[in-house]
């Protein structure tokens, strides 16, 4: 029996996805890495530190910027973010999420989100938004030992609930977030509003592109 439900939140329930792209785009060329597809993918959904590991394994930095240590891109690319989602006058919730908030909480589910972004970024959102009016805190990717797709920001996020993993719904819009929530042992559905046919969702229970009240439907069959 489901309990509570745990939410992704960059491309979830926030619209935040092209200030992210943006962002990384003037960090990378900045320091001149030429990031292919399969990075970018590869990447989705997992926290700043493995991102940033899995840049400097495999691209060469500006000289100029060698004497850099990994918490010096790490602390540009979260401020770079964080200003650029205060800056955005257009960033909103996904179309609907607010609807089905108000549904999960009429109907006695607990509400939490586990993100790998970090804290003052999920923070600003969930004040921006007023989410405290639905959700019971958050779980941020610096909080955890092993960022997604291993499952432990979502068993945190269970635990702070006070619930069993088998008894959550994630629901998330990456291949790692579902795979680890696969792995915890929660139920899955992925978010694929852009239909994204590069990620693998197999892991996942159910597929949606929208919260419509027929996918809403869907879940509570």
């Amino acid at each position: 029996m489901i309990k509570a439900v745990i939410f992704d939140m960059d491309g979830t329930i926030v619209d935040s996805e092209p200030i992210y792209e943006r962002v990384n785009d003037e960090i990378y060329e900045k320091y001149g890495f030429d990031l292919t597809q399969a990075d970018y993918n590869r990447h989705l959904g997992s926290n700043l530190r493995d991102v940033w590991t899995d840049i400097l394994e495999r691209h060469p930095v500006k000289e100029e910027f060698s004497h850099y240590k990994i918490e010096d891109f790490m602390e540009e690319h979260i401020h770079s973010y964080y200003q650029g989602l205060k800056e955005a006058d257009d960033l909103e919730l996904m179309p609907n999420v607010e609807h089905w908030f108000q549904f999960f909480k009429e109907h006695g589910y607990q509400m939490i989100i586990a993100s790998s972004s970090y804290a003052p970024v999920i923070k600003y959102i969930y004040q921006r938004f007023g989410l405290e009016r639905y959700m019971e805190g958050y779980v941020d990717g610096n909080s955890i030992e092993n960022g997604k797709p291993a499952p432990d920001i979502f068993l945190k996020a269970a635990e702070k609930l006070g619930v069993k993993p088998e008894e959550c719904l994630v629901i998330e819009d990456s291949e790692h977030g579902v795979n680890g929530a696969h792995q915890a042992g929660a139920s899955v559905v992925a978010f694929n509003r852009a239909q994204d046919e590069s990620q693998d969702f197999s892991n996942a229970d159910l597929i949606i592109e929208d919260y419509s009240p027929e996918n809403l439907n869907k879940i509570l069959a």
